[in-house]
C-alpha cells in the first residue's frame, strides 16, 4: 500500500534567498501529490491517478513515478523531478520521497531561437 498523503517533497538547487517562491512551490507540489485525480472540482485532471495501487510493487512504483513526472511537468513547468525513492513506514506502507530541482532549459529550444534570429 502506498501512502501518498505523506509524500515527502524535497527541493534542491533553488535560489534559497527567495524563500516565498520555494514555499509556494513546495506547498503546491505537496497538494498535487496528495490529491487523487478527479476529486478537484475546478480541474478534474489535478492530482495523481491512483490506479497504480492495484499493481505489484515494482510496477506500481514505476507507474507512480511516471504519473508524478507527467503531472509535475504539466502543473509546474519551472521545476523537474530529479529522483523518487520510497521509505517503508512502521505499518508497512511505502511513503514516496520526491526530489525536485529547477527545470533545465532544453538545448533544442535554444537552437531554434538562434535559427530564427539569423533570418
Amino acid at each position: 500500500m502506498y501512502d501518498t498523503s505523506k509524500s515527502m517533497v524535497v527541493l534542491v538547487g533553488f535560489n534559497y534567498a527567495d524563500a516565498t517562491k520555494i514555499a509556494l512551490i513546495q506547498r503546491g507540489l505537496s497538494l498535487l501529490y496528495c490529491t487523487a485525480a478527479g476529486t478537484c472540482p475546478g480541474d478534474r485532471e489535478f492530482g495523481l491517478d491512483q490506479s497504480f495501487e492495484s499493481y505489484p510493487t515494482n510496477v506500481a512504483e514505476n507507474l507512480f513515478a511516471l504519473e508524478v513526472i507527467e503531472k509535475t511537468e504539466y502543473y509546474y513547468p519551472e521545476v523537474e523531478v530529479t529522483d523518487i525513492s520510497y521509505e517503508a513506514s512502521e505499518n508497512g506502507d511505502l511513503i514516496p520521497r520526491i526530489t525536485i530541482g529547477p527545470a533545465e532549459e532544453d538545448a533544442d529550444e535554444d537552437d531554434e531561437d538562434d535559427d530564427t534570429e539569423d533570418e
